[in-house]
């Protein structure tokens, strides 16, 4: 058993390529895996659950949007039982630079050996210096190795790796990954890279292909024996840390089994997941399912009707703009959905779920029916980026809770909200939020009208589980 935390001085470093590889290889030779992606980040999950084209959860790990007493649960939830065996690996990814924003409080936290994935373009020796400073810069980070990245060549390598060797002494130079744009290309959109098909067929098998060549062409020059050794050598802190967690979850398994079996209706909350809907932190799936809740999905893009039995909808981000003109054409799914709000059933709706509440969602230029709840027009063509922490609170009574209850979330996104029309009175801004960069500065966010709530911000019910339990008694309730 042993644990990675994958980083680097700064983003687009070959982070994440690295990581799949790494993933992809460890997979292939029998590991258990549990993988990880810092920071709130929602495509690259997506991805490595797709390489890894198993039932392999890709979990976020984010000290913001999980406090710091739900993290180690988070982190070791489904780890915890006898069933782990010597062959199981912990891989995770920083978020931008090693000590950007909260980056290191991960591995810091869990005791995880840190290996640098280094980008050598237009640099020889002076990466040795990078290497020493983010090795030294913090007590408590364990930086045991580097992947040196974009080599030009092997003798570009050997000025590199010597000079680290001779200087850093107790760092181990694992290899060299080429700089060859042709093999690691995994296209990108905005919001992120481009993310896998979701369904079968020959895009998939496209995909799948490409990350297979990624695979290879990292360990074609990096010593994956090696880079394997010594993180176990790195890890005994993390195994520690391990089986205090196991212990304790254990003292804790009955006591939420008696929790559990208090409820015994499950109450089905519908969530769109598909090509246009993808945008979910999978732990708020598990925080509902703790209060009762059973997630059924469903596709927007091609299903006609809701789920039999659905007492709440929950409609996340991702890409409707890109999918307007086949959401429009989907008129069943939409009317049954308009339906079910007219009769005050629950909607829940986060960013590109809100602009599909909406009555059109323009992008480039041409218009797309919606859903048809929110009387506005949500437009690609005119906005702008906005991206940051937010911390919410609720204005208003609603089905998420009383008023002024906090969360915290993220916004990310560059559509815009427009009024074509005149006000209307039934529409109520029940959020306002305040940010990590102007704290005490407080703005309207988020919509209300009957039982349909919709804003950008995508929420951690983790922040505040009370959500969660709130969402699922209305549900149960209606």
């Amino acid at each position: 058993m042993f644990g990675v935390y994958f980083a680097s001085d700064r983003s687009s470093s070959g982070k994440s390529t690295v990581t799949l590889a790494f993933s992809m290889m460890l997979k292939d030779k029998g590991y258990s895996l549990n993988v990880y992606k810092a920071g709130p980040d929602f495509i690259d999950p997506v991805i490595l659950t797709g390489a890894l084209d198993s039932d392999v959860r890709v979990k976020n790990l984010d000290p913001f949007l999980i406090p710091d007493k739900h993290l180690n649960e988070w982190f070791f939830a489904g780890n915890g039982n006898e069933n782990v065996s010597r062959k199981t690996a912990f891989v995770a990814e920083s978020a931008m630079g090693l000590y950007d924003g909260s980056s290191y409080i991960i591995p810091k936290k869990f005791k995880l050996p840190v290996v640098l994935v280094m980008d050598c373009r237009r640099i020889s020796s002076t990466m040795a210096s990078l290497v020493y400073g983010l090795k030294n810069y913090k007590r408590g980070v364990n930086v045991c190795g580097v992947i040196l990245n974009n080599i030009s060549s092997p003798r570009h390598y050997g000025i590199i790796s010597d000079e680290i060797k001779a200087g850093i002494p107790d760092i181990k130079v694992f290899g060299y990954v080429l700089n060859n744009e042709a093999v690691f290309s995994i296209k990108e959109r905005h919001l992120g890279l481009a993310v896998p098909p979701l369904e079968s067929g020959n895009d998939k098998k496209t995909f799948h292909k490409a990350v297979s060549g990624i695979k290879d062409a990292v360990f074609k020059n990096v010593d994956f024996n090696l880079l394997v050794k010594t993180l176990k050598e790195n890890s005994e802190d993390f195994i520690k840390l391990f089986k205090k967690s196991r212990a304790e979850n254990k003292s804790g398994i009955n006591k939420a089994e008696k929790i559990k079996t208090k409820i015994k209706a499950k109450t089905k909350i519908a969530v769109a997941l598909d090509k246009a809907f993808f945008f979910y932190y999978n732990f708020n799936f598990e925080i509902l399912k703790s209060f009762g809740a059973e997630i059924v999905f469903f596709s927007p893009l091609t299903d006609k009707s809701l789920p039999k039995g659905t007492r709440a909808v929950y409609i996340g981000g991702g890409y409707p703009e890109i999918y307007a003109g086949v959401l429009a054409e989907n008129a069943s799914v939409r009317k049954e959905i308009y339906e079910f709000f007219k009769n005050n059933g629950i909607i829940y709706a986060e960013c590109g779920g809100l602009m599909y509440m909406c009555e059109k969602i323009t992008y480039k230029r041409k218009s797309f029916d919606a859903a048809g709840i929110f009387p506005f027009r949500a437009s690609m063509d005119e906005g702008g980026l906005s991206l940051g922490y937010r911390t919410v609170r609720l204005k208003e009574k609603t089905f998420l809770g009383e008023a002024g209850l906090t969360a915290n979330g993220h916004e990310f996104h560059y559509s815009k909200l427009i009024k074509d029309g005149a006000a209307r009175k039934d529409v109520k801004n029940i959020l306002e939020y305040e940010s990590l960069s102007a704290p005490g500065i407080f703005k309207p966010e988020g919509y209300n009208i009957l039982n349909a709530v919709g804003s950008y911000m995508h929420l951690s019910f983790y922040s505040n589980k009370l959500i969660a339990e709130n969402i699922v008694e209305s549900a149960r309730n209606f």
